[in-house]
C-alpha cells in the first residue's frame, strides 16, 4: 500500500499559493471539517446555541470554505475523511506520518529556495500543543522525540493557526515560540475574540462587501493579502472577505458592512 500524504502541495493549495510571492512554503494539513467524518474535528464549530424558539448548531460549520474550490470534489472529501478517521483510530502512525511529511517537506522548500511554514489546523481546531509523544503513549522510531510536541521536536520552523478555542484554554499554545495563533471570530463568540484583541493578540473578522479600516475600535488589518498571519502587526482585527457560500450567510457570522 503507498504510504498515506498528510501535507497538502503548498503549489497547488488556493491559500498557501499566496504566499509564494514573499518566497514561503504553506503546508497544510487538511483534514475533515467539523464532524463530517465521524469524529469531531472542531468542536467550537459544532457549539450549540439557544435561540428563540429551538437550539442552533454554529454557523461555521455551514460555510466553512473547506467546502469551496476542490474541497466540492469527492475524492477530496474522502482523502480528508481518510486522515482525519487515522488521527483518531491510530494516532501513532498519524503522527509518525505527520513527523515523516514535515521532515520531507522542509527538505523541498529549502531545496526550492523558500521558507518551509506549516498550518496543522487548515480545516480543523486540534490543541497541538497537548500532544507529547510520552503522554499521549505515542512512539516514534527509537523514541528520540519522547516528552515533545510538534513544535518542538522542529523549533526552527514556524506553524500557525486559527483557533475559536477561548484564550484561556491556549494559554500553553500562545506561549510557543514558533506557533503562532489567531483568534477565529463567528456569530457566538465575539466576546472571545475580543478578549483576544484586549490581551495584544489578534482575532479575525470576516466582512461582505468591504473591509473597514476599524471595528469596534481595533484597527483592521486586511488579511486577505496573504495566508500569513505570524507577520500580521499585533493588536489587530484581521479582516478577510466573505468568500463561497460565507457570501450568503445572514446568521452573524459574516459582519455587513
Amino acid at each position: 500500500m503507498k504510504q498515506m500524504k498528510l501535507l497538502s502541495n503548498p503549489m497547488v493549495n488556493y491559500k498557501a499559493k499566496k504566499n509564494l510571492k514573499l518566497k514561503v512554503h504553506s503546508w497544510f494539513l487538511s483534514l475533515a471539517p467539523s464532524d463530517i467524518s465521524g469524529y469531531n474535528i472542531c468542536p467550537m464549530a459544532n457549539k450549540v446555541t439557544q435561540g428563540e424558539n429551538h437550539k442552533l448548531k454554529s454557523a461555521c460549520s455551514s460555510v466553512c470554505v473547506a467546502h469551496n474550490g476542490n474541497g466540492r470534489y469527492p475524492v477530496v472529501i474522502n482523502a480528508r475523511i481518510r486522515k482525519t478517521k487515522l488521527y483518531f483510530e491510530d494516532r501513532n502512525t498519524f503522527m509518525s506520518l505527520l513527523i515523516d511529511d514535515i521532515t520531507e517537506a522542509i527538505k523541498e522548500s529549502k531545496k526550492a529556495g523558500y521558507i518551509p511554514t506549516f498550518r496543522l489546523n487548515a480545516y480543523s481546531d486540534i490543541m497541538w500543543e497537548n500532544i507529547r509523544f510520552d503522554k499521549a503513549g505515542l512512539s516514534y522510531k527509537e523514541g528520540k522525540y519522547n516528552g515533545k510536541n510538534i513544535f518542538e521536536i522542529f523549533p526552527d520552523i514556524t506553524f500557525y493557526d486559527y483557533t475559536k478555542h477561548d484564550i484561556k484554554i491556549r494559554k500553553k499554545a500562545l506561549k510557543i515560540q514558533n506557533y503562532h495563533l489567531t483568534f477565529s471570530r463567528s456569530e457566538n463568540n465575539e466576546n472571545q475574540a475580543i478578549s483576544y484583541l484586549i490581551n495584544g493578540l489578534n482575532s479575525a473578522f470576516v466582512f461582505s462587501g468591504e473591509i473597514p479600516t476599524k471595528y469596534k475600535g481595533f484597527k483592521v488589518f486586511n488579511g486577505d493579502d496573504t495566508d500569513l498571519r505570524f507577520l500580521d502587526p499585533k493588536n489587530v482585527i484581521i479582516g478577510l472577505l466573505a468568500k463561497g457560500s460565507a457570501k450568503k450567510d445572514n446568521s452573524g457570522f459574516v459582519i455587513h458592512n
